[in-house]
């Protein structure tokens, strides 16, 4: 199991980064236990190059996109690496999460079951004690966790958030270019749907990762960034079944409500937002 990471990064020196102590770790790593780490690809959007000093690890890549083009160019990237390396599977990461100590090997022991092939696996990710992925797309749009342990062999619409998520690069080259309209937000979403259109298997591993999902602090939110979930959401839900696309509205009048009592100043910028989305669409 030929694995490449690629690490995505925004005005983060490498020392505040969770996974790189895990990542530089794995790269010296035999890989004994049947997945090897052969090479990592730090993206950083960051303004000014952040994390140059990546370039000095053996068998790191370092590439500075000062131009912010988020999760999906880094993908984009990461792919045509990969390729070129040819290494067989992606280990996505951000900066908040850090892999268990076994997470590769894990990963290894689950292509042993003599089961069919999975297109990604998945592991379980919680913030704050809560389970935030693997998660299940409803009809209605809905983005509801999976209860932990329980069983996702024949859910319908699996999905997962990207960080932590491991897929083969055969599948992700399938799905690349990603759509315009996604850069950040919603990328990892709109990933798992297509997996899904194409019949593709997700297993989900035993390990848990700890990860911050930023839509579940929306007071902590900046305005640009809030606006960035909510296009990536909407274009998401353009894609799905006419129930999801009726209702997603009044899901947007609710969550303006909770934001009204909790957070104003989200309150706010989810309003102008609103308003700017149908000025766009009339």
């Amino acid at each position: 199991m030929k694995i490449m990471a690629v690490l995505v990064i925004y005005e983060r020196d490498l020392s505040q980064v969770r996974a790189w102590p895990w990542l530089v770790a794995e790269l010296k790593d035999t890989g004994q236990g049947g997945a090897k780490l052969e090479h990592v690809l730090v993206y950083d959007n960051s303004r000014s190059g952040a994390a140059e000093s990546a370039a000095t690890i053996q068998d790191c890549s370092y590439l500075h996109d000062c131009d912010n083009g988020g999760t999906a160019a880094a993908y984009e990237r990461a792919v045509a690496l990969a390729v070129d390396k040819n290494i067989h599977w992606l280990l996505l990461l951000d900066q908040d999460t850090e892999p268990s100590q076994d997470f590769l090997e894990v990963a290894a022991a689950a292509l042993t079951g003599g089961f069919e092939m999975p297109a990604a696996l998945v592991p379980w990710v919680v913030d704050k004690q809560t389970v935030v992925s693997p998660a299940r797309v409803t009809l209605l749009g809905s983005v509801r966790p999976l209860r932990y342990g329980s069983s996702w062999e024949h859910i319908h619409g699996l999905t997962a958030v990207a960080s932590g998520s491991l897929i083969q690069v055969a599948a992700m080259r399938q799905i690349v270019p990603f759509p315009r309209e996604l850069w950040l937000d919603y990328v990892d979403h709109w990933i798992f749907a297509q997996l899904n259109l194409r019949g593709a298997r997700i297993a989900v591993l035993d390990v848990v990762l700890r990860h911050s999902l930023a839509i579940r602090t929306p007071a902590q939110l900046s305005r640009r960034r809030l606006n960035s979930i909510l296009d990536g959401e909407l274009y998401f839900h353009e894609t799905l079944g006419p129930p999801a696309r009726l209702i997603y509205p009044l899901r947007l009048l609710a969550r303006l409500a909770r934001y009204a009592l909790s957070s104003p100043k989200s309150a706010l910028n989810l309003a102008k937002w609103l308003v700017d989305a149908s000025r766009t669409k009339c």
